[in-house]
């Protein structure tokens, strides 16, 4: 996946690694790395620096998170939190 198709708020599954299977929204990235949360474990103050190539990307985005995060407003945990438990409904991550 390129970083143009990429967005903030987007949510991913983390495919190797010690988090192997945990899903995460997209906090920022850069041309090599991906910056992931999930409010609890991995907060905004400390995102999983994780290889572009050891996540599977969803084409479910937390508009409201990936909007607070590109005008540069607060997120807290709670918000992504709650983002991710939505966003989880109905979605099948096999």
């Amino acid at each position: 996946m390129s970083t143009r198709e990429i967005k903030k708020g987007q949510l991913v599954k983390s495919r190797a690694g010690r988090d192997k299977d945990q899903v995460y929204l997209i906090f920022d990235w850069d041309q090599e790395y991906i910056y992931v949360v999930d409010g609890d474990i991995r907060r905004i103050q400390n995102p999983k620096k994780k290889n572009i190539r050891h996540l599977w990307y969803t084409d479910k985005v937390a508009d409201k998170i990936r909007e607070r995060l590109e005008s540069g407003s607060k997120v807290t945990n709670a918000d992504i939190r709650e983002a991710l438990e939505s966003l989880m409904a109905g979605v099948d991550m096999e």
